[in-house]
């Protein structure tokens, strides 16, 4: 493997070199101007500058040339947005200006609502698929809930694929890369008739090499094995009517990631024990004696279909969006590098979900341009983990079992409406009304206990029946002058509660867990300057949480709880520029401040940091482009990420501490005279950081989640149009 990683590194590096050489260049264009990114935040398609909203853009051509080709990759596209797997290699986190959700059950509900397009998912357990063939990201950031989908507290990321179209077209994209990867991605677009075209969507990941090494066996662990499909029909019936219907899957059979024992969380003699047998594994984050049978691995299945229905009726357009999504689950891990089984965790289960929205959006350039709509949703998690704790430091000789079914009922009313009061000046109103219901049932049986130890009081069994009625909303004014618009908006958001879908202990740890709510402040400006060669963007805002809910050890039980009062500040700065011909210089910088003010949870402290929150980030992006006397051009790019020290958790424990860290991702792109081919040489983690992404502590032993390494190779795209 190190002569195919050595062949590798000598090519990139050569193509990097050759990049003076090859520009000859040709004489100066005329300036480029900064374009826009055309998004449907507000569910009208409006140029990104012109919505009074936090809010980032990314196309498809910018997710490929970053090298994001999952969900959790999109943390170093817009500031103040991180994004972890929950467990391991799958179930992705995502994290908007320091709130989130660490749960990794699947029944637990995250305050970053993720779209996959115009369908709200329900579980992060959903969101491991393949970014292919996307039209853009767009990462909303504060309270949504006016405008469509469910309630949430944090943002909403949306995806946005691309759509059939009436020509035919057709592209190609080819992965190698080092730890003996293989990926592909491909669609073809073909009209069927005047008024019918299909889109077919295909992607395939397989990594032979893991990141990881047994010591024990002397063998990598890691391997991908991921296939993810789309297949689209659109019926353009006349000028005003079209149905888009849109099957979609994926399987993933991948290797679970292994974890890295870091500490001893337990204080008995045998996680001393334990701790003794960690050392010996040595210090690299990818390496253990690891003893687990079987292999933690992945094991998960989905597909789904969504019909979308418009019409335009004049005076307003109505958009009907009907889905179904079924996803079949289960994942193992395996505690820690040690030489004897530290722990091993089975999660499965089967997740269903059906919802339905219905919108009425105004047409025309009117003074009042509003929405009106409805959305219902029903989902089923069943679920059936087994948590084999034999050799954990705390609960040896236990074997635990959850198992559950939970059903959630959300209906909802809304509407979003924007008043031009001057013709500079804009209101925006925007009310919601949620009645939810959840039924929980089950809980935790001991399936083999230890009599030494008897510290349980289950079968913990629960039958749980929650109902909530919410009004909230959004009041906001902007006020636009040419190319600059200043804006201002109070929210009021909510989560509903439920129950921890984890094994527990005692009873009292399966009682609900209370709704959160937040009162959001913000403010901005966007602007465009210099012949919009130069963009600004800057935010700030205020956040007065109640009831915030978290997730961690409590009193040895995991669990979701809620914090009494939580505080959340910042801001965000974001611009582009375009200082010379053919360079471009991008930059972000998110700042967080967050705190707790009230708290009745023993182990969380007033004045702690939330979890998930650095401090600091910072996103910077410069590139320049070479053009060649034959036509060619030559794009030179760096990623640079930089994040401050971050806690994972609440409870500030410093042994769950992620040190700040840079990372660097250089790319070569080399492009035919008429774009119908590129080859990219790309790096991610260049300078090889050894971090964690995630730091798990389960009251007996503190396990590290490895990010990935340092990863290069090269890519090839091809389009047919």
């Amino acid at each position: 493997m190190k002569t195919r990683n050595h062949r590798m590194m000598t090519l990139l590096s050569l193509t990097v070199a050759a990049a003076p050489l090859l520009a000859l260049g040709l004489p100066a264009a005329a300036q480029e101007t900064l374009t826009e990114v055309v998004v449907t935040a507000q569910k009208r398609a409006e140029a990104v500058q012109t919505v009074p909203v936090a809010i980032d853009a990314v196309t498809g051509a910018e997710l490929a040339k970053s090298g994001v080709v999952q969900a959790v990759d999109l943390s170093t596209l817009s500031p103040n947005l991180t994004t972890k797997n929950a467990v391991g290699n799958t179930a992705p986190v995502f994290a908007l200006r320091g709130i989130s959700l660490n749960d990794f059950a699947t029944n637990g509900t995250q305050p970053v609502g993720v779209y996959l397009d115009d369908v709200y998912l329900v579980s992060n357990s959903q969101l491991g698929f393949q970014l292919m063939d996307m039209d853009r990201v767009e990462v909303l950031k504060g309270p949504q809930g006016t405008l469509y989908g469910r309630n949430t507290t944090a943002g909403a990321v949306s995806f946005i694929t691309n759509k059939p179209k009436p020509d035919f077209s057709a592209g190609l994209s080819v992965t190698g890369g080092n730890y003996d990867l293989l990926a592909a991605e491909g669609y073809v677009n073909v009209p069927l008739s005047d008024k019918v075209y299909a889109r077919l969507s295909l992607s395939g990941e397989r990594q032979f090499d893991g990141y990881f090494t047994n010591e024990t066996t002397g063998k990598s662990w890691g391997q991908t094995r991921r296939l993810n499909w789309r297949g689209q029909i659109l019926w353009d019936a006349d000028d005003k009517t079209s149905v888009l219907v849109n099957y979609h899957g994926g399987v993933d059979k991948s290797d679970d990631w292994y974890y890295k024992y870091v500490a001893d969380a337990s204080g008995l003699p045998l996680g001393a024990a334990t701790a003794a047998l960690a050392a010996q594994a040595g210090p690299d984050i990818f390496k253990g004696q690891h003893a687990i049978s079987p292999q933690p691995y992945i094991d998960n299945f989905s597909n789904g279909l969504n019909i979308t229905l418009d019409h335009d009726y004049g005076p307003f357009a109505i958009k009907s969006v009907s889905a179904a999504e079924v996803l079949n689950y289960a994942r193992t891990e395996d505690y820690g590098s040690v030489p004897q089984p530290n722990g091993w965790n089975k999660y499965a289960g089967h997740l269903q979900q059906y919802s339905e929205e219905l919108r009425l959006t105004s047409n025309g350039d009117t003074a009042w341009k509003w929405i009106v709509g409805a959305f219902a949703s029903y989902d089923r998690i069943n679920e059936n983990d087994v948590y084999n704790e034999l050799f954990n430091p705390i609960y040896e000789g236990y074997v635990f079992n959850e198992k559950y079914r939970q059903e959630t009922t959300s209906l909802a009313l809304f509407t979003h409406n924007d008043i031009h009061l001057t013709p500079n000046l804009n209101l925006t109103v925007g009310l919601r009304y949620t009645d939810e219901q959840k039924h929980y049932q089950g809980g935790t049986l001991v399936l083999q206990s230890d009599p030494a130890l008897a510290f349980d009081s289950c079968p913990c069994v629960v039958d749980t029946k929650l109902h909530y009625q919410e009004p909230t909303g959004k009041v906001g004014l902007d006020y636009k002058i040419k190319d600059l618009m200043v804006y201002g908006s109070i929210s009021r958001s909510y989560k509903a509660g439920g129950v921890t879908g984890f094994y527990v202990t005692d009873p009292g740890a399966k009682a609900p867990y209370r709704p959160e709510y937040i009162t959001a402040y913000e403010t901005g400006v966007k602007s465009d300057w210099f012949d919009r060669r130069l963009r600004v963007n800057l935010s700030a805002f205020y956040y007065d949480y109640q009831d915030l809910q978290a997730f961690g050890v409590i009193a040895n039980e995991f669990r979701i709880f809620n914090i009494q009062q939580s505080r959340v500040q910042g801001g965000e700065i974001e611009s582009s520029f375009l200082p010379v011909k053919d360079v471009r210089i991008d930059l972000g910088v998110g700042l967080l401040d967050t705190r707790v003010m009230k708290s009745q949870v023993g182990g969380v402290n007033v004045g702690n940091r939330l979890g998930n929150a650095p401090k600091v980030e910072i996103d910077f992006k410069p590139s320049y482009t070479y053009h060649l006397q034959s036509g060619f051009s030559l794009n030179a790019a760096l990623d640079t990420t930089y994040r401050s020290g971050t806690y994972y958790y609440v409870q500030n424990d410093p042994r769950q501490y992620q040190k700040a860290y840079v990372l660097l991702g250089p790319r070569l792109t080399l492009d035919s005279p008429d774009k119908v081919w590129s080859l990219t040489a790309w790096m991610k983690n260049a300078a090889d950081k050894r971090y964690f992404r995630e730091i798990f502590n389960d009251g007996g032993s503190v396990i590290g989640f490895p990010a990935p390494p340092q990863t290069f190779g090269l890519t090839l795209d091809y389009h047919w149009r």
